[in-house]
């Protein structure tokens, strides 16, 4: 079994997201894609940041009917900050046997080496950092054997970590909507269902009043 593992603040979680985690499922021929929103991000403003269930439950408005993509309760049920060490250590105890494959965008690929025990973090699973088309990936690809000198290129954008997993980088999604523009566009009464699933639209709608104690 193939697990892919697509965490984030999810704050709120938009069209894009969806995308990315169907289009990765595709391409790497996984079985499944986990959307895990984290609990306490340890490096977000938490000014902005929706409560956990209810960015919990709007993910799970937004994989409703989506094949192959779930919602996972693994970041939000622990206490205190997340970090994706942990959250593969959890994976792999809770998906014994499963190879997991953990996808990141770029933003969080160019600060890696910052996270907690990184050096870790592909001998527990593959790590997907996907980008823009427009991002220069011989930079990102430098930076992985500046990383990881030993790491030895296996495929097309695919690297191997000695004793460890793959790390692959898809480099030809179009961003061109954030959680960030969904909460502006929202602040001032735009339609938002070009941006986010129509279930997730909907159940902003009913959250109007909560949503409006921390975007406004």
């Amino acid at each position: 079994m193939k697990t892919g593992l697509f965490g984030g603040s999810f704050n709120p979680i938009h069209s894009t997201h969806i995308d990315v985690a169907q289009e990765v499922m595709k391409r790497l021929q996984l079985d499944q894609v986990l959307l895990l929103p984290a609990g306490h991000p340890y490096h977000k403003e938490q000014g902005e940041m929706l409560p956990a269930a209810l960015r919990y439950e709007l993910v799970e408005k937004a994989v409703q009917g989506c094949e192959g993509l779930e919602v996972s309760d693994i970041d939000i049920s622990v206490e205190g900050p997340t970090y994706t060490v942990d959250t593969l250590r959890e994976a792999a105890r809770s998906y014994p046997g499963d190879e997991l494959f953990f996808i990141m965008g770029q933003d969080s690929f160019e600060n890696f080496t910052t996270w907690k025990d990184w050096q870790d973090i592909p001998k527990l699973g593959n790590v997907v950092a996907v980008s823009r088309e427009e991002a220069d990936h011989g930079e990102m690809a430098q930076e992985l054997q500046r990383i990881f000198p030993a790491i030895k290129k296996t495929g097309q954008n695919v690297w191997t970590v000695p004793d460890g997993y793959s790390i692959y980088i898809i480099g030809d999604f179009d961003f061109v909507i954030s959680s960030t523009l969904v909460r502006e566009e929202w602040k001032k009464g735009t339609d938002i269902l070009k941006l986010v699933p129509k279930a997730v639209a909907e159940c902003m709608a009913e959250h109007a009043d909560e949503l409006g104690k921390f975007w406004c």
